[in-house]
Order: structure tokens, then sequence, then C-alpha cells
């Protein structure tokens, strides 16, 4: 780890509001993509696809990038960056888009808040991190609320518990990507880790997108253009620049501040699936305004 004291300052907070920004809309960006403009017809393509696509194109329009920064990097450094990319970017993205085949996008964006209890427990485990009460306190506030958010019965009176568990897995794998970043990427810098990290996913997941049928799936669909419209600003804008800023979010702050990302995802996500007839309710507010509570704990520490 470094032992570099971290800034907190209103530059950072933007920050992370602008990306929360993004990643909240991340979801009915999704949502589009799998279904088009019509959520009650039948798919565009499925969960895998959406997210192997994703990554692909996110990782392509990266590639210029990592030419530029790939000479002089030991074995250490390539094996972190491959932790970025694919158990941070590449299999997240599947299992948030698989979920998504089931679950309102409100409801998927929600979940994130999980991430910084994952990024809490991986720091203290594997990097014996410090961390505050203060922080302690939010972090458990902020979970709190969102295992209330995951209970709230849809409009049809619907709890979707099934698909949890593939985003619990998601929120997972980012908790480790942010420490690896963190505590093992700090002499690269952040637009070097997205570049190299996300450009090495491309190709096998190019392959894996052409060979389950996805471009049969986009070519055949009526709505096709549209879905791969939503999903090219999900990956050039919600994944190759979100995850720069993201990167360079962690390196100014630490593994904590940043994941509190998370816990204001959430109520984008909400705003876009009250803007697209998803049920909204006020104790999604209430549960929110928890959330949000959680944040301010976490960030000041």
């Amino acid at each position: 780890m470094t032992d570099r004291s971290p800034s907190y300052g209103p530059w950072n907070y933007m920050l992370l509001l602008l990306l929360a920004g993004v990643w909240g809309s991340s979801f009915i960006l999704m949502k589009i993509g799998l279904f088009g403009w019509t959520p009650n017809g039948t798919p565009v393509m499925d969960g895998i696809q959406l997210g192997l696509l994703r990554i692909c194109l996110a990782g392509t329009i990266m590639v210029p990038i990592a030419l530029r920064h790939m000479r002089g990097l030991d074995r250490g450094t390539w094996m972190a960056l491959a932790v970025n990319g694919f158990i941070g970017s590449l299999v997240p993205a599947v299992l948030f888009a698989w979920s998504q085949m089931r679950m309102p996008s409100a409801v998927a964006g929600m979940l994130n808040a999980l991430s910084p209890l994952w990024t809490l427990v991986i720091a203290v485990g594997l990097y014996g991190t410090m961390v505050r009460r203060r922080q302690v306190y939010g972090l458990l506030l902020g979970f709190g609320g969102a295992i209330g958010l995951m209970s709230l019965k849809d409009a049809s009176g619907a709890v979707h518990w099934s698909s949890a568990g593939l985003l619990v897995l998601a929120t997972a794998c980012y908790g480790l990507s942010i420490n690896v970043v963190r505590n093992r990427l700090t002499a690269v810098p952040a637009v070097a880790i997205s570049g190299l990290a996300l450009s090495m996913t491309a190709l096998p997941a190019g392959i894996g997108f052409i060979a389950s049928g996805g471009m049969a799936a986009l070519t055949h669909h009526p709505e096709g253009m549209e879905a791969f419209a939503a999903v090219v600003v999900l990956a050039w804008v919600g994944t190759a620049a979100a995850l720069m800023l993201f990167n360079a979010l962690i390196k100014r702050t630490d593994a904590l501040f940043a994941s509190a990302v998370t816990y204001v995802i959430p109520l984008v996500a909400l705003f876009w699936g009250w803007v697209d007839g998803e049920w909204l309710g006020w104790p999604h507010l209430l549960l929110g305004g928890v959330v949000l509570s959680g944040v301010r704990l976490v960030a000041k520490g």
C-alpha cells in the first residue's frame, strides 16, 4: 500500500457525483439494450450477449491508449491489470445485464450500494486497511438502506430476490477490483489502467459475443439498431470514460471513498426508472435518504 495521504476536496465530491450520474444511467441503457424501446416485447439480445458486446466496444476504443502505456510493466502489474479488466469489468458487466433480464433497472441500480461493503471487507482482509469507526457506521447504514430497497415489492407485487445473487457477486468483483487499483497499481496512471485493463478484454469479449449469436440477434430484431446504439453509449461513456474517472478518483482519495459512488447510483437509477414508468413509492425515497446518509459518513471518514 501507498502511505500517501488521500485528499477529499470539493473536486473529488463533484467527480463522485458525476460518476454516480453516469453509472446510475447505465441501468436504463442496459434495459434499452436488452429490450429496445418495448420492454414487454421480445428481447433484442440476452444479458450475456449485452455484457460481452459492452466490454468489447469499450475495450476496442481503449486500444490506442493501451498501446502508449504497455511498455515497461512487470508481471505483477499485468496480473493486477488482468484482475481489473476481467473481474472488475467483464464479469460484472455480464452479471448485471444477465440479472436485468428479470428485474427492473431501478432495482438493479440499488444493488450497487453493496460494493462498499465488499470493498471494506477485502481491504481489511487482504491488505490490513485501518478504517475509522464513522466509516464503518456509514457502510452499515448504507448497507441497511440497500437491503431495505431490495426488499420492496414492485408494481406486480414481486420481490426480485432470485436475481440478487448475481448482483451480489458482481459487487464483490467491484470490491476486489477497487482494492487492486488502490494497492497494486499506484504507479500506473489512471488512464493507463483503464486502457490496458479494458483493451485486454476486448478480443475475448468480442469472440464470445459472436459465438453466442449476438450479431444475428441484433440484425434480425426490428429494434436491433436502437439497442446497439444504447450499448455504444453504455460502453464508451458508461464504461470506458467512467472507468478512467473512477480509477483517478481511487488514486486521488482511497478505495472506500471511491466505492461510496455506489451509494448515490441507486437514486439516479430510481429517477430513470420513474421516467421509464417503473413503479416508485415513498419507501424508495425514504430508504434512498438512508443510503445518502451512509455516503456522508463514509466520505467524511
